[in-house]
């Protein structure tokens, strides 16, 4: 009982340590994998668990990883988080672009597991689900809807335009890079570093049920933990529920009754539940098939963040399922195939189209789609299909290798660039290596590396009138230990 309380507690602990964190990921913003062991394998263990982390994927695996704890933390580093918007396509001597800083962050994880009797094995993994965040020094936004000014509605900007060269259109041409809409006299709060910080950290307690020889039943409770924060999103406020009504007389440049739920109000917290359902079955000798069921995580409202999330602040996690099938080639060699579907059209917030050019123009975009409003403007995220394949070599009794390989449907289209400049979660192939070393009967390291490689997302006219990119890659090396009982 003390040891059961004591990794209780550890589990807590160290779950608020990964929301802390600030777990970023890599299929659309979930994680590729769940600890060292399932990571050297591109997080294909739904029919082959590796530790007691196997509720992140399948609750069944569970029962099938003996008696044990398993400990870990990822260095994760997003590389070359880059926006850019041409505005030398309005007469801008320069384009708006830069990089987010901010390039490693570290995630822990905690998985245990402990037998009540022969078929019944009850456990906890504790992992951090996925998350977004980026840090521009530059206002990516601010700086466009500057140039976006001077062109459209002919402020001359400092400096002024040389004698005799009228101001107007042309006038874009003399925005100085660095220019804000404060440049122009506009009362434009918010408007400084720009970012979000969204970070999702899962407890999943968990009960595994032998119901034949060969086939494993398992079912979690996800308890869901969320921080988010975001900064600079002032050139908004006209684009959410309060804000709106303000800005009819400054047409549409800014809000003279601001929102206090849209930007720059710190980190807010956000708990959920739902639950996880699985299956691990022995089909044949050589033949291992699993499949697994997650609902969404009903989430509370981040009220802080009300008018900028669509319903009041909702940011449920989505729903998901995997189905995946073990080969052992020879008595060695495991060779693993997954397949995902992740529904993040179920979740409006992200799902929820983005804005267009003609939601900029004066009369502002409809009540509708407000921000903080059902159908209000989100990130434009499409339902994506996750494959990946593993492979798992014991090479004798102290070592084991793993190779692994993943491929994602891109989330963003092309037509949603704009909002994504926050969350650029482009890539769509990884590949990861990993081993263990086992010093013991009872203990083992894990290690595994990703690579993430580097994806854009383009298009030819973005919310702003003009061309606009976003591209990341990320390398991640994630260590952990595990103890058997």
């Amino acid at each position: 009982m003390n040891r059961t309380s004591g990794w209780l507690k550890a589990a807590s602990i160290i779950s608020a340590l990964a929301v802390t964190a600030t777990a970023s990921a890599t299929t659309g913003y979930f994680s590729l994998g769940y600890g060292a062991k399932s990571m050297g394998m591109a997080g294909a263990i739904v029919s082959n668990p590796q530790d007691a982390m196997a509720a992140s994927v399948n609750p069944a695996g569970m029962g099938m990883v003996g008696e044990r704890v398993d400990a870990g933390i990822a260095f994760f580093s997003p590389g070359d988080r880059s926006a850019k918007l041409e505005t030398s396509a309005l007469g801008a001597t320069f384009d708006v672009e830069d990089k987010s800083r901010r390039n490693l962050f570290f995630v822990p994880s905690l998985g245990y597991t402990s037998k009540i009797n022969d078929k019944l094995t009850w456990g906890i993994s504790m992992y951090g689900n996925g998350g977004m965040n980026t840090t521009y020094d530059r206002n990516i936004y601010d700086e466009t809807a500057a140039v976006v000014g001077a062109f459209s509605q002919g402020i001359p900007s400092p400096p002024a335009p040389p004698p005799g060269i009228p101001a107007g259109p042309g006038a874009a041409a003399f925005v100085p890079e660095g220019t804000s809409t404060k440049d122009f006299g506009l009362p434009v709060t918010d408007v400084e570093t720009l970012g979000v910080d969204l970070a999702q950290g899962v407890i999943a307690p968990t009960l595994s049920f032998k119901v034949h020889e060969k086939h494993t039943l398992g079912a979690s409770l996800l308890i869901g933990i969320q921080r988010f924060s975001a900064y600079g999103l002032g050139n908004f406020q006209c684009f959410t529920k309060t804000g709106a009504s303000g800005c009819a007389t400054t047409g549409g440049a800014y809000s003279l009754t601001p929102s206090d739920g849209l930007t720059n109000n710190g980190h807010d917290w956000a708990y959920g539940a739902g639950v996880r359902v699985g299956w691990i079955g022995e089909v044949h000798p050589r033949l291992s098939l699993g499949a697994a069921v997650a609902s969404k995580v009903y989430m509370t409202e981040f009220d802080d963040y009300d008018e900028l999330f669509a319903e009041d602040g909702k940011f449920d996690i989505p729903a998901n399922f995997t189905v995946g099938l073990t080969f052992k080639a020879t008595p060695d060699l495991n060779l693993s195939f997954d397949f995902q579907r992740i529904y993040y059209e179920g979740v409006n917030s992200i799902s929820n189209a983005g804005p267009t050019m003609a939601d900029f123009g004066p009369t502002g975009p409809s009540p509708k789609n407000l921000l903080g409003a059902d159908d209000g403007f989100g990130f434009g995220w499409e339902n994506i299909n996750v494959y990946r394949i593993a492979a798992d070599y014991r090479y004798n009794n102290e070592w084991n290798f793993r190779a692994g390989y993943s491929y994602n449907d891109q989330p963003i289209p092309d037509d949603q660039v704009l909002f994504n400049i926050l969350a650029p979660a482009t890539p769509k192939q990884h590949a990861t290596v990993g081993f263990t070393y086992r010093p013991s009967n009872q203990s083992e390291w894990h290690f595994a590396y990703m690579h993430a490689f580097e994806e854009k997302v383009t298009s030819n006219q973005t919310a702003f009138g003009m061309p606009g990119e976003i591209k990341m890659f990320q390398n991640l090396f994630d260590l952990s230990y595990s103890y058997k009982f």
